[in-house]
């Protein structure tokens, strides 16, 4: 890795050291602050990508956002989008049931997406995303205490235009996308876009269909009325749905309980050390799996948007209609046995609201507003299990299904000003209250079936005293009703040294609402199933430079979070428990960027970490835990990134190059920091060459993803209790061609 990362690093260095002028990079435009102003004038650390950007760089879903991020770490657990597990700078939640929110909240065109399943997508006519690193509880007020991540899409255009784009490569894959923009009547335009995606599976298996596969549909249409200079009005709808079998995307590996720790170990050689499986091949990616599985997960948004200009002020209201429904069956024990499989089903409507007035000129620039919102959830996970040596649900067949619902309530105001102390230095201060009030129920349901027939009263998966399953056999049904308020702030120093160069300061709290556990096994503490709201107290500061005729764009920053009642979550085996406690995280992020000649392009990304959860409960014996201290999970201490963007002009057209690489040391993906969840580091490289004629009516492309092959591992979970590892497996090498034609 150090000699590619030197090969990057040495020719960027010999194009800069060219004679060749270059262009100035051009102006980028965010909307970090709830309205757009140029990245480099806003005292935030963000990263942005447009549409374009992203298809040359080969990003096609939200989880390779971070083959191009500092910071970001974005996982598929299991393989499938079933979750998108998101951390940024060390601020994760790896809770995978649907009632839960993440910490590292997804917004698309300024709308809160709240489940976590939706978080997980393909990306089509993008105009750009942004993601921000750091809390951003006074504005984006939900759930942002790690950040966030916006898709901001194409909106309708006063003129036709349009695109339609087609790609096909290995393991049967192929997308289409197309989107028609234009005018409908006077002061009305409209824009459609559809997508669709397909694939074979690229884990091998050797007795049934190959995993790993997609199939997903996508549109959204937005309708734009502007009845005046002052009003506009913005209507959007949009669907989604993968509905997708033969979805297992992971590799078992035989692991083993530590009789001390309780945390798993991985055993070579095999992969299960209960049912002695060991696969023919020695292939990670190949497997047998008897049961395909399957995931179904549709959801839909109906969106408004209306702004009004005043002479000096503009009122903004963003409603929000949300529905998701998913169902998902994995095989879960990874294997040719009938032995385990685990199910898990959600179904929630949401509706939010926003009313905001801002002044966005002058000397004092202020947002202020108010924001509701409402969940409304049914929720299940279930696991089977027919135990060996028979595997013979007529012989000895286990079942445990937890059903839930949550009812959630929130009310927020909110405010922040800016105010130009002087020409060169700004203050920025804002607030935000947050009320929360959860409804919320819940049952399990555990079945053992001796040949056939149901023995009552037990509970074969074991109901440790004290815990969830307990009271629930004992006195029925869970039910709570609770509230509670937080608050948000940030304040804020921006000195511009120069005209290109912003220096800043600053802090901020953020804070999550409490929430419940949950899961099929129930073996969470009852007097614990209710955790408290985090709240993290982040210090930052950081440089935003441009310099040599703004050719070369440099952005650093260095943070400290004080992390209060941390929401952790610790998984080992079937034992899913959320907790409060203590964290501390520190590091830094840069990106580069450098226009080194007018043909040639060099884009740079690091990013430094450490982080440390305190008194993370271990051990064989719940009475009597061995408490430690942890890294956070997906916390890489250091990675890379590099892009080398380079065009040929030629008379009919252009060809342009792009290479890019990412390196990532390594990170565990579970909290307790078990060894069988230890993710090794990995590199994983992109290719695309394209030619596209003068005027960018049509370009014709091949690109490779992962292009050496590179096998690895992005995530595992700790089954050591049932025999094994699931370890997610990174996509392999995928080559394909793709045509687009622009009108």
């Amino acid at each position: 890795m150090r000699r590619k990362v030197s090969v990057l690093v040495f020719a960027g260095s010999a194009i800069l050291c060219g004679d060749a002028a270059a262009a100035a990079l051009e102006e980028v435009v965010v909307t970090a602050t709830r309205r757009a102003v140029n990245l480099q004038d806003t005292g935030i650390s963000v990263s942005t990508f447009s549409g374009a950007e992203l298809g040359q760089l080969n990003i096609t879903d939200t989880d390779m956002l971070t083959l191009v991020t500092p910071g970001l770490m974005f996982q598929n657990g299991g393989g499938s989008p079933l979750v998108g597990l998101v951390s940024i700078r060390g601020v994760s939640q790896n809770d995978f049931a649907g009632h839960i929110e993440s910490p590292n909240a997804l917004y698309v065109d300024e709308v809160y997406q709240p489940s976590i399943s939706t978080s997980s997508i393909k990306m089509y006519d993008l105009e750009r995303v942004e993601i921000l690193r750091g809390p951003q509880g006074t504005l984006f007020g939900r759930n942002a205490t790690g950040g966030l991540i916006q898709l901001i899409t194409n909106k309708p255009t006063d003129e036709l235009e349009g695109y339609v784009d087609v790609s096909a490569g290995n393991y049967s894959s192929y997308t289409a996308e197309a989107a028609v923009s234009g005018p409908l009547a006077d002061g009305i335009s409209g824009r459609l876009a559809l997508y669709h995606s397909e694939s074979k599976g690229y884990i091998s298996n050797s007795i049934g269909p190959d995993q790993a596969a997609d199939d997903t549909d996508a549109a959204r249409m937005h309708i734009k009325f502007e009845p005046s200079d002052r009003l506009d009005i913005l209507l959007s709808a949009d669907y989604y749905r993968t509905d997708t079998d033969n979805v297992g995307g992971a590799h078992s590996q035989g692991s083993l309980v530590d009789p001390v720790t309780g945390l798993g170990y991985n055993v070579p050689g095999i992969n299960n050390t209960v049912t002695g499986y060991i696969q023919a091949s020695s292939d990670i990616y190949d497997g047998a799996y008897d049961q395909p599985g399957y995931l179904d997960r549709k959801s839909y948004n109906l969106v408004s948007n209306i702004s009004y200009e005043f002479d000096q002020l503009r009122l903004v209201s963003l409603s929000n209609y949300n529905n998701v429904n998913s169902d998902y069956l994995e095989d879960n024990d990874l294997s040719p046995f009938p032995f385990i499989e685990f199910m898990q089903t959600g179904d929630s409507d949401a509706f939010s609201q926003e009313l905001r007035l801002e002044q966005v000129e002058g000397a004092t620039r202020w947002t202020t507003g108010l924001y509701f919102l409402n969940i409304d959830g049914d929720y299940s996970q279930s696991l089977a299990v027919n135990p060996p040596p028979d595997y013979d649900p007529a012989a000895l067949h286990i079942s445990q299904t937890a059903k839930w619902s949550l009812d959630t309530t929130s009310w927020s105001v909110f405010g922040q000003v800016e105010r130009d102390l002087t020409p060169d230095l700004v203050l920025t201060a804002g607030l935000r209250w947050t009320y929360d009030e959860k409804d919320y129920h819940y049952n399990v349901i555990p079945e053992l079936f001796v040949g056939g027939n149901l023995i009552p009263g037990e509970a074969p998966l074991g109901a440790p005293p004290g815990s969830l399953i307990n009271e629930v056999l004992t006195n029925g049904p869970i039910n709570n009703k609770h509230n509670e308020n937080g608050t948000s702030a940030r304040l804020q120093l921006d000195y511009s040294v120069t005209a290109d160069w912003l220096l800043y300061a600053s802090f901020n709290k953020g804070y999550k609402a409490f929430n419940y556990n949950a899961g099929f096994a129930g073996y969470a503490p009852y007097s614990e199933f209710r955790f408290d709201g985090e709240d993290i107290y982040a210090y930052e500061t950081g440089s935003k430079l441009e310099f040599w005729d703004s050719r070369v764009r440099w952005n650093i920053s260095a943070y400290y979070y004080d992390y209060q009642d941390y929401q952790a979550f610790d998984q080992r085996g079937i034992n899913f428990t959320l907790f409060n406690t203590d964290a501390t995280i520190y590091g830094m992020d840069s990106e580069l960027t450098v226009a080194a000649t007018d043909t040639t392009s060099l884009i740079f990304g690091m990013s430094l970490l450490h982080t440390k959860v305190e008194d993370v409960p271990i051990g064989v014996d719940p009475a009597n835990p061995i408490y430690v201290d942890r890294d956070a999970p997906q916390s890489p201490d250091f990675t890379f990134s590099g892009t080398i963007i380079q065009d040929f002009p030629l008379e009919v057209g252009n060809i342009s190059v792009q290479f890019s690489g990412y390196y990532n040391d390594g990170y565990y993906s579970q909290l307790t920091n078990a060894p069988n969840t230890k993710i090794p580091s990995f590199k994983v490289y992109n290719g695309r060459v394209s030619f596209s004629d003068h005027q960018d009516r049509y370009e014709l492309s091949v690109f490779a993803k992962n292009l050496f092959n590179e096998k690895y591992y992005s995530y595992s979970f700790d089954i050591a209790s049932n025999g094994f590892s699931e370890q997610t497996l990174g996509q392999p090498r995928w080559v394909g061609v793709e045509g687009r034609y622009n009108f």
